[in-house]
């Protein structure tokens, strides 16, 4: 198919999510742990359906993505059920964890972390629990830094485009959902002023974390397009973020669940516009991704392990010093 009809296709699809929200007056309302200042349209996820049936309809996926495309739908409908009826997060949970269960049993489970120089990190009967844990937290981090403007789509349209210059058959699923998320962007950032602007919601973040994480294991576990220690560095940003704002949290005798205002986009926006604050987390994300290719060039496979965790205790570190808490 060709890309241009699917980018014209995504710019109608937004139009109409728009009109939907305001014909039934379903949007994301203002309140003091939110940064937008007025009412906004907040089921730009709900696009996805269809724009997913016509790449059913013009491509011929193998069985992986196939399926793991018809469970993708599924995670946009517990997202949107959640955007308009805002179910409680334990719920929401749940719920989630059904189509995660449905991946991990019918399309693949992460069977190893890769070959090093002196051992494999096979991960056995291990392997089923593995992969439920890691797509729901990877699922549930890329809902975490769906605050800002802009933020979430250009971060994934990174990942997917650092995934795709990676594997060496390119997957031009990767190609269809960047043109999404290209669209999106300019009705989420008001760039082009008559576009309305929206959110992708709970339907659309949710479901972007879902289909990342599960590229990341279709692409290291079933046609091994990369090699494991390589694939983590597309999506560290959000990782370590994810993680931060959790530990941070119970530092402070938080409620893990209870969204609050110290995510970095948040705390950078205290001091730079929203454009300075987007360009600088796509930066640190961009310095991340960058390392995917240093390692698959000079197959430094087990120092990437290494160095994917001192990086983050520095990012935690700097995370604590941005809130003010004593190490």
């Amino acid at each position: 198919m060709d890309y241009f009809f699917l980018f014209f296709l995504s710019v109608i699809l937004l139009f109409i999510t728009s009109y939907i929200s305001k014909k039934f007056k379903i949007y994301d309302f203002v309140d003091k742990k939110k940064i937008h200042k007025e009412k906004v349209s907040n089921i730009g996820g709900l696009a996805l359906i269809p724009y997913v049936f016509l790449l059913f309809y013009f491509y011929d996926y193998n069985n992986e993505i196939s399926l793991t495309l018809n469970i993708f739908l599924l995670v946009v409908i517990i997202g949107l059920v959640d955007d308009i009826k805002n179910i409680n997060p334990q719920t929401k949970i749940l719920a989630l964890l059904i189509p995660i269960y449905i991946f991990t049993k019918e399309v693949v489970i992460v069977k190893t972390l890769g070959s090093y120089e002196f051992f494999d990190l096979n991960l056995g009967s291990l392997g089923f629990i593995f992969t439920i844990l890691c797509i729901f937290l990877l699922t549930n981090a890329y809902n975490y830094i769906d605050g800002m403007d802009g933020l979430i789509a250009s971060n994934i349209i990174i990942s997917l485009t650092t995934l795709y210059l990676l594997i060496e058959t390119r997957e031009n699923i990767l190609i269809t959902f960047i043109i999404f998320l290209a669209v999106y962007f300019l009705f989420n950032t008001n760039l082009i002023k008559f576009l309305p602007k929206q959110f992708l919601g709970d339907s659309g973040s949710l479901a972007f974390g879902f289909i990342l994480s599960s590229f990341l294991i279709i692409f290291t576990q079933t046609n091994t397009y990369i090699h494991p220690s390589i694939i983590i560095w597309t999506v560290a940003f959000v990782v370590y973020e994810f993680l931060s704002i959790n530990i941070i949290r119970i530092k402070l005798s938080k409620n893990i669940f209870e969204r609050d205002l110290n995510f970095i986009f948040n705390l950078y926006l205290k001091k730079y516009s929203t454009t300075k604050t987007l360009i600088f987390c796509n930066l640190i994300h961009l310095f991340f991704c960058s390392i995917s290719f240093i390692v698959s060039f000079f197959e430094i496979y087990f120092f990437s392990l290494i160095l994917f965790i001192l990086i983050f205790f520095v990012y935690l570190y700097f995370r604590f010093k941005q809130t003010n808490i004593k190490i």
